[in-house]
C-alpha cells in the first residue's frame, strides 16, 4: 500500500487528514457530479414553475408552465420549419418568465407574461411583438405562478385544499338549497289551503306587481272562499318543518346568499383547529339531523312514532365518517418546529382523534448539524410512519420538487373524509449554500433521505393496496442509478453508471465538508471504490476506501474520500428504504438506467489557476467537454439521428408514429431507441411534427430509399 493510499485509508477510518496526499474541500463549492448539467435551472424545461388555476368541473387545477407553452405551440405553431420562428419566440418567453421568478418576480401568469414580453420585444422588435401578441391571445389559462421555493408547499397544498373544499361546499350547499325550496313549497302549498292563503292580499302578493293590474283579486278571493280540503300539515309537523328551515337557513358551514358569517377552516396551530372542530360539533349534528328530517318530510316518509324518538337522541356522538364527510376539512400548515420531539407526539395524538384535519408539515433541513454530530440523521420518515401506524390517517410524504407529480394524491388527501398528513421537504434550508431548493429537494428523494410515499386507507383492505412508493425514482433499487460522462486525463470520453446515494446528498451541504477529503488526480488509484459499490457489497476489503465524484463551479471533476461515520449513516438510510420497500412488497428487479447526464472536465493535477489562466489539463478538458447546451447531454455527429431528450415535452407524436424507433425514458422524454427500426422518411416526418423541433434526422442509412433527394432537403432544416 502506497503512502497516499494509507492516508486515504486513515481518513476513511478516523475522519482526520494526515500528510499531503489529501486536501480539504472547504470553499470549493463542490456539488455531486451528477448535478453538473443543472447549473442554471432557468435554461431547463422541467416541472416548475407551476400555474395554480381555478378548476372547471373535473379539469386540471394546476399546470406546468412548460405544459401550457407546449399546448399553446401545438395550437398556433405549424409543424416543421413554418412554425419554427413562433416556437423559438415563445420558448424564449418561457425562459424569460423563469428568469423573472429567479430575480424575485411574482404574480399571475398574465402579469409575468406581459413583463417577459416587454423585455423580448425591446430586443427583437416588431416580429417578436407580432408572435407574442398572437400567442397571448391564444393563452386561455391564468393563475398564480409558483416556483419551487420555500413558499411552494404551503401555497400548493392550500390551493389544492381550496379546490377540494369548493367541491365539498358546493355539494352541501346544493343539498341545503334544494331542501329549503322543497320544504318552502310544502309550507306554501298548505298555506294556500287556508282562509288566509286565499285572502285578496295574499293572492295579489303571489302574482307580483308587474301583472297585478290584470286581475281583480277581491273577486278571485270570493270565488276561492270555499274550503279546498283539510290542511296537510298538522301543527306539530308545521313546527318541525319551521325548525328544520331555521337550521338550514342559519347554518354557517358553507356560504350562500343568506348565510350568516361563515366559519373559517384555515389554521396555523393544531390545537386551534381541533378546538374549532370540537366547538362546531353540536352545530354539525343539528345540520345533519335537519337534512335527514327534511329529506323524510319531502318524501312524505316521516313517521312520528318511529322518528321522533330517534332524532330526539341525535347529537354530536351520532356523527360518523359519512356525516363528517359532508363538511369541509380543516387545513393546518405547520413549520418544521412541529415535526419532531413533543411537537411530533402532539401531532400524532391530534390525528388519532379522527377529526378531518388536513395537516401540512414542512421540513426545511434534514441534515441538521446537531443530529449529524450525534451520529443520528433526521431522515424525515419518522413522523409520517408514526401517522401510518394509526391506520385510518391518509399519509403523503414528498419533497417539494415532486409535488406536481403527486398532485392527484394531494387532492385525494384533501377529499379523504378523515385526517390527512402531508409531510414535505422544501429543500430551502440554510445548509446547501447556493443550490436551488428544487435541486436539494430532488436530491433528497433520489438519495432516499426523504423518499416519497403514500398511505391511503381508502385504497384497499391491506398494506399492499394502501401503501405506494411508485413516485420515487427507480423504486425497486436501493439507490437510483444514472450515467456520468466525462473526459479523462487523455481527453477520452468515459461513461460510468453511478448510484446516487445518501453520501452524494450530504455532499450538497457545505456544513458537512469535514466528512470528505479531496484526492489529487495523481493519487487516484484502484483502491478507491464507489460508495454505491461498497454499500452494495460488491466492493470492499482492507485496502479499499469509498469515494464519490463531485464537480466544482467550472464543472471539473474531483474524487472525494468519505469517512466511516458518513458511510454508516448511508447504511442506515438504505435500511430505512428497504423497510419501506418491504411494506409495499416490491420485487427487486433491475430497471432501465435513467440518464442524468453530466459532462465534466477532470480536475487539474496542480493548482487550477495560475496568473489568471487555468492549468493546461483543465483548459484542454473543458474545450472538449461532452456537453449539449445546458442539459449536458452528448450530441452525436450530424450523420446520426438524435433527439435533444432533455427538451422533450412528451407530446407522443414520434412514439405514436413508430414506437420501435422512438421510446420514452423513465422521465417520459423521448430518445431514439433503434434508428434502423423505421425509414428515413419516418425520421424526417417526426422531425417536422415535433412541436419543439428537437428531432434531428441525420443522414439516411439506406441509400436506396425512395425520394431521398426530397427528404434530405426537408431534413436540412433540422441539421
Amino acid at each position: 500500500m502506497t503512502a497516499a493510499s494509507q492516508e486515504q485509508r486513515f481518513f476513511h477510518l478516523t475522519g482526520k487528514r494526515s500528510g499531503t496526499a489529501l486536501g480539504s474541500i472547504d470553499g470549493l463549492s463542490l456539488r455531486p457530479a451528477l448535478f453538473a448539467g443543472f447549473h442554471d435551472l432557468t435554461r431547463l424545461r422541467y416541472d416548475y414553475p407551476v400555474v395554480l388555476v381555478e378548476r372547471e368541473g373535473d379539469g386540471p387545477f394546476v399546470h406546468t408552465l412548460s405544459g401550457l407553452v407546449d399546448a399553446l405551440l401545438a395550437e398556433i405553431a405549424p409543424a416543421g420549419i413554418a412554425g419554427e420562428r413562433m416556437r423559438r419566440t415563445v420558448l424564449r418567453l418561457e425562459r424569460e418568465v423563469r428568469v423573472l421568478l429567479a430575480e424575485g418576480g411574482a404574480g399571475r401568469l398574465s402579469t409575468l407574461w406581459r413583463e417577459a414580453a416587454e423585455r423580448l420585444v425591446a430586443l427583437g422588435g416588431a416580429p417578436v411583438e407580432q408572435d407574442l401578441g398572437r400567442a397571448r391571445t391564444a393563452l386561455r389559462a391564468d393563475g398564480e405562478v409558483v416556483d419551487c421555493d420555500a413558499a411552494l408547499p404551503a401555497r400548493f397544498v392550500a390551493h389544492v385544499w381550496r379546490v377540494a373544499q369548493a367541491g365539498t361546499a358546493r355539494r352541501l350547499r346544493r343539498t341545503i338549497d334544494t331542501l329549503v325550496v322543497q320544504l318552502s313549497d310544502l309550507v306554501r302549498a298548505d298555506h294556500l289551503r287556508s282562509e288566509s292563503g286565499r285572502h285578496a292580499d295574499t293572492l295579489r302578493s303571489g302574482v307580483g306587481a308587474s301583472h297585478a293590474g290584470l286581475f281583480d283579486f277581491d273577486v278571485m278571493a270570493k270565488l276561492l272562499a270555499g274550503p279546498s280540503g283539510k290542511s296537510a300539515l298538522s301543527a306539530e309537523r308545521r313546527r318541525r318543518i319551521d325548525g328544520v328551515l331555521g337550521v338550514l337557513r342559519g347554518q354557517r358551514f358553507v356560504g350562500g346568499a343568506a348565510t350568516p358569517a361563515m366559519y373559517g377552516y384555515e389554521f396555523g396551530e393544531i390545537d386551534a383547529a381541533l378546538a374549532a372542530f370540537r366547538e362546531r360539533l353540536p352545530a354539525m349534528a343539528d345540520l345533519v339531523k335537519a337534512i335527514a328530517i327534511a329529506e323524510l318530510e319531502v318524501a312524505g316518509h316521516y313517521a312520528e312514532p318511529k322518528h321522533d324518538d330517534y332524532f330526539a337522541g341525535y347529537d354530536q356522538r351520532s356523527l360518523g365518517a359519512a356525516e363528517l364527510a359532508l363538511f369541509p376539512g380543516y387545513l393546518v400548515c405547520l413549520d418544521a418546529r412541529h415535526g419532531g420531539g413533543p411537537g411530533r407526539a402532539r401531532l400524532v395524538e391530534a390525528l388519532s382523534e379522527g377529526a378531518p384535519l388536513k395537516v401540512l408539515v414542512e421540513t426545511d433541513d434534514i441534515l441538521d448539524e446537531s443530529t449529524f454530530s450525534e451520529g443520528t440523521f433526521s431522515l424525515g420518515t419518522q413522523l409520517a410512519r408514526s401517522a401510518m401506524g394509526l391506520n385510518d390517517v391518509f399519509v403523503l410524504q414528498s419533497s417539494s420538487s415532486n409535488l406536481y407529480r403527486v398532485r392527484e394524491r394531494v387532492l385525494a388527501a384533501m377529499d379523504y373524509p378523515g385526517p390527512a398528513l402531508l409531510s414535505v421537504f422544501t429543500g430551502a434550508g440554510d445548509g446547501p449554500g447556493g443550490l436551488p431548493p428544487y435541486l436539494v429537494a430532488a436530491a433528497a428523494m433520489q438519495a432516499r433521505a426523504f423518499p416519497a410515499f403514500t398511505y391511503d386507507p381508502a385504497a384497499g383492505a391491506d398494506w399492499a393496496q394502501r401503501f405506494s412508493l411508485e413516485e420515487n425514482p427507480q423504486p425497486a433499487l436501493t439507490w437510483p442509478v444514472h450515467e456520468l460522462s466525462y473526459a479523462d486525463g487523455e481527453l477520452q470520453r468515459v461513461t460510468e453508471r453511478l448510484p446516487f446515494t445518501f453520501v452524494d446528498f450530504v455532499a450538497c451541504d457545505p456544513r458537512h465538508t469535514a466528512h470528505f477529503a479531496r484526492v489529487p488526480r495523481e493519487h487516484w488509484n484502484g483502491g478507491m471504490v464507489s460508495v454505491g459499490d461498497l454499500l452494495a457489497g460488491s466492493a470492499g476489503g482492507g485496502e479499499t476506501v469509498p469515494c464519490v465524484y463531485a464537480v466544482d463551479a467550472e464543472r471539473r471533476l474531483h474524487k472525494l474520500v468519505v469517512d466511516e461515520k458518513l458511510v454508516h449513516a448511508a447504511r442506515r438510510c438504505a435500511d430505512t428504504w428497504r423497510r419501506l420497500q418491504e411494506l409495499e412488497g416490491l420485487k427487486r428487479k433491475p430497471e432501465p438506467v435513467a440518464v442524468m447526464a453530466a459532462a465534466v472536465a477532470p480536475a487539474p493535477s496542480a493548482s487550477p489557476v495560475a496568473s489568471g489562466m487555468a492549468a493546461p489539463s483543465a483548459a484542454a478538458a473543458t474545450a472538449v467537454a461532452v456537453a449539449a447546451a445546458d442539459a449536458a447531454a452528448a450530441e452525436p455527429s450530424s450523420d446520426e439521428p438524435y433527439i435533444e431528450t432533455p427538451r422533450c415535452t412528451t407530446c407522443n407524436e414520434c412514439t405514436l408514429a413508430n414506437n420501435r424507433m422512438f421510446a420514452y425514458n423513465e422521465n417520459k422524454q423521448a430518445y431514439i431507441k433503434d434508428a434502423s427500426a423505421g425509414t428515413y422518411r419516418q425520421l424526417v416526418e417526426a422531425a417536422e411534427s415535433c412541436q419543439v423541433a428537437i428531432i434531428h434526422p441525420g443522414k439516411p442509412r439506406d441509400p436506396n430509399e425512395p425520394g431521398l433527394d426530397e427528404l434530405l432537403e426537408r431534413a436540412a432544416a433540422f441539421a
